[in-house]
């Protein structure tokens, strides 16, 4: 269903055009409290020399101590939040999430619904053009929030 869907993803309107319409995940589909990354300072700050996966984790982890201490925590989800919340296409963790771990840290309600719908637009758009130029016997690679499309495509088309 993923891959037939995507045939029909239009990128000037970020929607599914279906003979019966258009049809897009929206905010609705998403909705949460929003969440601003300004407005929030922490004494809470990490390294970004060295961004791939592996070497981040061991730059990030205390082995001396058993207890995880918040920056570790806070390093813990940026790398969570990277690799499987936004799927970064990358092997590198993205800084660009440092913000929202150090809230989900602190415990605070954090919407990632806008960041995740617009990260979810974006790929959809990159996806499409790497399916029309996709040829037989290479490898198909999806980025992003695919799952939230997969998701979305199930409670939209499910059969009961």
């Amino acid at each position: 269903m993923l891959i037939a869907a995507l045939h029909f993803c239009n990128a000037s309107t970020n929607s599914l055009h279906l003979k019966c319409g258009m049809l897009t995940p929206t905010l609705l589909d998403v909705a949460g409290q929003t969440f601003d990354p300004e407005s929030h300072e922490s004494e809470l700050s990490f390294d970004f020399k060295r961004f791939a996966s592996g070497i981040f984790i061991k730059d990030h982890h205390n082995i001396e101590s058993a207890e995880v201490t918040d920056k570790e925590h806070v390093d813990f989800l940026t790398y969570w939040l990277s690799m499987y919340i936004f799927c970064s296409r990358s092997i590198q963790v993205a800084k660009g999430y440092k913000a929202q771990a150090i809230q989900l840290h602190e415990g605070r309600d954090v919407c990632l619904g806008k960041i995740n719908l617009g990260s979810l637009y974006e790929n959809l758009n990159q996806v499409v053009v790497t399916i029309k130029e996709y040829q037989s016997g290479n490898s198909l690679i999806i980025p992003g929030p695919i799952w939230m499309f997969q998701l979305w495509l199930l409670a939209t088309f499910r059969t009961n």
